[in-house]
């Protein structure tokens, strides 16, 4: 068993050492100690993802608020329910929180419960509103605009079936149609469009180019290959990631089918993928793909990616 430590600050200004003593003080080593200074707001973390990717049944982890290792109510619960499930004991210390314990416990599952209440009360409210305003003669909603986030929570909902396209397009208040439309099938073979410009990126936080990088290959595909919203169940039919720079087909790297697939908190994916292939190796290995290299394909403002059935 292994007592590991987890601290946050948000700025760099900021200090962790209250944090870290406290952790010390619980018996954390500090060998153990997992420490960064980074927004709370991202859903990658990289020394989280690293600590998580370490837990072992039996294990424990330690903080000092909810706070420091949530991003929202949600990503919380989704956590504690990933510590419940390995077996992973949770325990905060300024808000006398021990899922080791009998009460611990309790407290997250009745969270747990909340929260999927308050879940079925939105959905229930808004289909009730929209068969209300229909009864009347009016249509309603939102204007057909989907943002990217809404897209790719819509197609992960819709992927993994946890919920009827009903309850999808009342969440994002979109019409149903419009959502048919713009989601993906999952049962077939297919393609992730990735729609960038050839300004570079950079994240503040840790340097790391992505996007668009004008460096190395291997600069270049740690930016292309992490990280995309692929649910379980499309991965095995998800062949090739082809990424469109100022509107032309710039490269097209394949799926590699024996590569090892990583998730974050998100469940967003690092996708194995394979060196740029050139235009005989696209006709040998993507016969069926429906774009080419040097293609020129417009771009919809706003539209970060998109599926394409091969």
């Amino acid at each position: 068993m292994t007592r590991y430590g987890y601290a946050r600050v948000s700025t760099r200004d900021q200090s962790t050492d209250h944090q870290v003593d406290a952790l010390r003080a619980a018996g954390v080593a500090d060998e153990h100690m997992f420490i960064e200074k980074i927004s709370g707001k991202l859903a990658s973390r990289p020394r989280l993802d690293e600590l998580l990717g370490l837990l072992e049944s039996g294990d424990q982890v330690v903080v000092t608020r909810l706070r420091r290792i949530g991003r929202s109510h949600a990503h919380l619960l989704e956590l504690v329910r990933k510590f419940g499930d390995e077996g992973v004991d949770f325990i905060v210390l300024e808000q006398g929180i021990d899922t080791s314990t009998p009460g611990g416990r309790l407290i997250f599952h009745f969270l747990a419960a909340l929260a999927e209440y308050d879940r079925e009360l939105i959905v229930e409210g808004t289909l009730d509103g929209l068969a209300a305003a229909k009864a009347r003669g009016r249509v309603g909603g939102r204007p057909s605009v989907v943002s990217q986030a809404q897209l790719d929570a819509a197609q992960r909902m819709y992927d993994e079936d946890t919920h009827t396209i009903d309850e999808i397009a009342a969440m994002f208040g979109i019409g149903r149609s419009t959502l048919y439309r713009k989601l993906a099938k999952v049962d077939t073979d297919c393609a992730l469009l990735v729609y960038r410009n050839s300004k570079t990126k950079v994240d503040p936080d840790g340097n790391r180019r992505y996007g668009e990088t004008h460096a190395s290959e291997k600069v270049q595909l740690d930016a292309d290959r992490k990280w995309w919203p692929v649910a379980d169940v499309r991965r095995g039919h998800l062949k090739a990631i082809v990424y469109i720079v100022d509107g032309v087909v710039t490269r097209v790297r394949a799926v590699d089918p024996e590569g090892t697939w990583h998730t974050d908190d998100r469940g967003y994916c690092d996708v194995p993928v394979t060196a740029p292939l050139s235009e005989l190796e696209v006709a040998r290995t993507l016969p069926t793909l429906p774009v080419q290299l040097g293609e020129h394909r417009s771009h919809v403002k706003g539209k970060l990616r998109e599926y394409i059935s091969l």
